[in-house]
């Protein structure tokens, strides 16, 4: 009980220090400093967005496409400006835009501070407009400056020290006290014990100190630019003209359509089975290059082409019953003709079937001998099967190869096609549009060309055919891709957007940021579904007119 009565007494004395330390009057804080905005004036109407800044007595005009937040160059404005200090004079001024869209207006003396009004008339191209805008060009009333709190505590200038050094000299009394009364233990256990204490009020009192000096006694004011962009208390983006144009932020007004349900499948390249094949051997041998020397990878060739000669690989054994079948073969040549020959010079005596029988033997073995000497030489040419690119090549001069090996592939890269696997055996029958992308982002549109009757994966193949226009550089055979096919039959109400408008929020939410004011943009939790590659539609979010970051939304989620 002494010691829970001595850690409080030495907690609140401490305590009592640090709060009536040294500069804190316990007054009512002083208001903080403040820097005052740029005075600027907006306007707009569905065509034009003007954004003026009042540069000492000159204006600047950021002139931008409402819907598009994209410059305009080259636009002609009439402006008429009145002041309250002179309402019955009027002043009238044209100027035009540059090619960021900028314009200087340097005939309006600004420096009267009153509230002034502009009417701006606005022409480029074929799009008129007539815009108003006023600007209160009042001085400010004046923020009084950061006081400082006089020395008025029970600290005083001295601070903390005088009641350190009291609580000190009580600690010590008490220590000397109990150890008169008490054994050397029990007074050895309760010194420490005080020990703690004096360590406890310490730790109260400093922690007491940090706490007021993080707080609206000793807080460091900060001091806001009215041009720096920075992400205000509601989570919204102050983002100036001039940081607009240099991030080059770009929206989109939100229309919501009709589209059709997508559907995901997994997907991959593969070669159009009419253009391009394979190459291979008949027969075992021993690969030989053409005079021009293997083919490579990428290279074009035509059907017909030699792309190597294959010399087959004959077995000792049976090389040498070919030898001596051609061995024979001219043995009994020689045998038929010298038979013939007789006959020939008994014509007339012997039957005329005889010599033609002879005649036919000779004509028979001459042929046998050819034949078994050109297995005996023969070379096999690889020839290719159709035109297009070489896209394998498997072999090296000198290779001995199999049979039915396959030694190149060749495919032709504007007839590609792409095979999905659907496990919705409907979903063939009510395909109305498809594309894919790739892991790249690559994006290609694709047309059906049918669906399979067996099951692949417990799923249906799917191929399409990728149109040419929209090849991405690069496809190879076997690469991956997602295809998203929409369906015919359903559709649902959405607004279009490009899938790089969604960013994440801080929450890891799917979000959009929306143009509400001429130099702000607040978040909007979505909630969408992929059309293809490069386009999505948001289904819950956002509403029709809003203004959409479509380019540099990564951007303006970084800024803090």
């Amino acid at each position: 009980m002494k010691k829970i009565l001595l850690a409080l007494i030495s907690s609140m004395v401490f305590t009592t220090a640090a709060i009536a330390g040294p500069g804190h009057s316990h007054d009512e804080p002083a208001a903080p400093t403040a820097s005052n905005p740029i005075p600027k004036l907006q306007a707009h109407s569905e065509i034009f967005e003007i954004v003026g800044m009042v540069e000492g007595s000159k204006l600047r005009l950021f002139l931008d496409d409402y819907a598009t937040n994209a410059p305009i160059p080259n636009a002609r404005i009439e402006i008429e400006a009145s002041s309250t200090a002179s309402p019955a004079k009027t002043i009238k001024t044209v100027v035009q835009t540059d090619a960021t869209g900028e314009a200087l207006v340097s005939d309006v003396a600004l420096a009267n501070p009153a509230p002034w009004s502009f009417v701006f008339t606005i022409a480029k191209a074929d799009k008129t407009d007539l815009l108003s805008a006023d600007i209160d060009l009042s001085a400010p009333k004046e923020v009084d400056a950061a006081h400082v709190d006089e020395p008025t505590s029970m600290g005083g200038k001295f601070g903390l020290w005088p009641w350190g050094l009291l609580v000190l000299a009580v600690l010590v009394v008490l220590v000397m006290a109990v150890r008169r009364r008490l054994g050397r233990t029990t007074a050895g256990a309760t010194t420490r014990s005080l020990i703690i204490t004096l360590a406890l009020g310490c730790a109260a009192a400093i922690d007491t100190k940090t706490a007021l000096a993080h707080g609206d006694h000793a807080a460091p004011v900060v001091q806001v630019s009215g041009t720096a962009p920075r992400r205000q208390s509601d989570g919204s983006v102050f983002l100036p003209k001039v940081s607009q144009r240099q991030l080059e932020v770009r929206t989109q007004l939100a229309e919501v359509t009709k589209i059709a349900p997508t559907v995901e499948l997994n997907g991959r390249v593969i070669a159009d089975p009419g253009a391009g094949g394979r190459v291979q051997a008949t027969q075992t041998g021993r690969l030989a290059a053409p005079a021009r020397g293997l083919p490579s990878l990428g290279q074009r060739v035509v059907q017909g082409e030699i792309l190597g000669t294959v010399t087959p690989v004959v077995a000792p054994p049976e090389l040498a019953g070919q030898k001596m079948q051609s061995a024979e073969a001219r043995i009994a040549l020689d045998l038929a003709r010298t038979r013939l020959a007789r006959l020939e010079q008994l014509e007339g005596s012997v039957p005329q079937r005889d010599i033609d029988t002879a005649r036919a033997e000779v004509t028979t073995l001459q042929v046998r001998i050819r034949t078994v000497e050109a297995g005996l030489n023969t070379t096999e040419p690889l020839r290719a099967p159709a035109s297009g690119v070489i896209a394998a090549v498997n072999v090296v001069a000198g290779q001995v190869v199999a049979a039915n090996e396959i030694l190149f592939e060749i495919v032709d890269p504007t007839r590609l096609r792409v095979e999905a696997l659907a496990y919705d055996a409907t979903l063939a029958a009510d395909l109305k549009t498809a594309n894919a992308s790739t892991t790249s982002g690559a994006s290609m549109s694709l047309t059906f060309v049918g669906a399979g009757r067996v099951l692949r994966e417990q799923a249906v193949p799917i191929q399409f055919r990728i149109a040419s226009s929209s090849a991405p550089m690069g496809l190879a055979v076997g690469q991956p891709v997602v295809v998203r096919a929409q369906r015919a039959s359903a559709t649902l109400e959405g607004i279009r957007i490009p899938a790089a408008a969604i960013v994440k929020s801080p929450s890891n939410l799917d979000i959009v940021w929306v143009h509400t004011d001429a130099e702000v943009f607040v978040p909007r939790p979505v909630q969408w579904q992929s059309i293809d590659g490069s386009t999505l539609a948001v289904t819950q979010g956002l509403k029709p007119g809003d203004r959409v970051v479509v380019r540099a939304a990564p951007l303006l989620n970084q800024v803090r």
